[in-house]
Parts: structure tokens; C-alpha cells; sequence
């Protein structure tokens, strides 16, 4: 039998020889895919979440970067549990997913932030829409491990920290627009922002 031959399936039968073209045997095979969240959330900035709990009127500017930093540890903390990679039902993240998209949320909202500032205030900063759903998929979120996704946390969760931490004066009220036409200022951004982990967080009991 030939190199390219493919094996009889009496011998995958008999043997356990895993057909051709299958993963292999313990390798992390792609989950349900949650429903879309088609949700317009930008409202968090005006108004309370009912679903967390989540008040922008409690938010100060200078309060932004600790909630960052505290967020992104606490989150850490949640994804290096025990239990932390099992998915609570098919369709639903587990904490590790849910702490990937967090991280990555940390970076999308400071690019943001940087493209804002960088434009110096003349309002031209676009920024296009970004899908969390997709990016769980193309970054396959559920082969991630636990302890990596801890430092991913407390880095991104840093950087968003300092970023905002060095918003100062009119730079609060400079504007960008998403892609939809969504406007955004820095303080905006960063109550968005400081809304998706507490958000989530809620999500996961962290």
C-alpha cells in the first residue's frame, strides 16, 4: 500500500486509526457559535445598564484608569479558575472566551482612543466597526489558555490605563465616528469601554 493510499475503513474500524482529513485525537474542536449580538450598546454612555448595572453618571474622567486596571485584574482572576474553559451551556462563552474578547475589546477602544488624539481635535477621526463575534471566531478564543490570557488581561487592561491617563483638558471633548456613524469622544470611548468590563464581568461572576 502506497504512501497516498487512504486506510481501508475495515482498519479504522478495527484498528482506531483516525480517518484521513480528522484532527487530532484531544485537539479543541470549534464550539457553537453564540447567537449574534446585534445590540446597539453605545447607549451606555447616557444611561444605565439594566442588565450589570452599569451607571456613566457614577463615572469620573480621572476614575477611568482605575476602572481598567481593576477590571483587567479581576478578570484575570476569572479566567485562571478551575472551571474556567467550560462553557456554561453550547451557545454560551466560557470565562476564558469571554476574557479573550475582553482583551481584545482593551486594545480595539485604545486604537481608537489614539486615533482621536492623533488627528489633534479636527473631528476626522474614523474608525471602522469592529466584530466580536468574528474575532472570537478568527482567533479561535476557545483554544485559548487560561494563565496566557491572565497576562493579556493585565497588559491591554495597562496600556488602556495609561492611554486615558493621558487625556488631558479639551483632548476630553475631540471627536471620531464609527463606520455606522456613531460619534465617539475620548470620555465617550471611555465609558464604553469601562461599560464592556463591567459588563462582562457580570457576564462571567468575576
Amino acid at each position: 500500500m502506497s504512501a497516498e493510499s487512504p486506510v481501508p475503513p475495515e482498519v479504522v474500524a478495527a484498528e482506531g486509526v483516525a480517518p484521513e482529513g480528522a484532527p487530532p485525537e484531544g485537539a479543541p474542536i470549534p464550539p457553537e457559535v453564540p447567537e449574534p449580538d446585534g445590540k446597539d450598546w453605545s447607549f451606555v454612555v447616557e444611561r444605565p445598564c439594566a442588565e450589570c448595572g452599569f451607571d456613566p453618571d457614577s463615572v469620573e474622567q480621572w476614575h477611568l484608569a482605575d476602572l481598567y486596571r481593576e477590571g483587567g485584574e479581576r478578570f484575570a482572576a476569572a479566567v485562571e479558575r478551575e472551571d474556567a474553559e467550560e462553557r456554561p451551556a453550547p451557545q454560551v462563552w466560557s470565562v476564558i472566551e469571554y476574557g479573550r474578547h475582553v482583551a481584545d475589546v482593551l486594545e480595539v477602544m485604545r486604537e481608537r482612543l489614539e486615533l482621536i488624539l492623533a488627528e489633534g481635535g479636527t473631528g476626522t477621526a474614523e474608525f471602522e466597526s469592529w466584530d466580536g463575534d468574528a474575532a472570537a471566531l478568527e482567533e479561535e478564543y476557545w483554544r485559548a489558555n487560561g494563565h496566557a490570557t491572565a497576562l493579556l488581561l493585565r497588559e491591554r487592561a495597562e496600556a488602556a490605563a495609561e492611554a486615558w491617563s493621558g487625556v488631558v483638558g479639551c483632548q476630553w471633548d475631540w471627536a471620531g465616528v464609527r463606520d455606522d456613524g456613531t460619534g465617539f469622544t475620548p470620555w465617550t470611548l471611555g465609558l464604553y469601554l469601562a461599560h464592556e468590563l463591567v459588563h462582562h464581568l457580570h457576564d462571567v461572576n468575576g
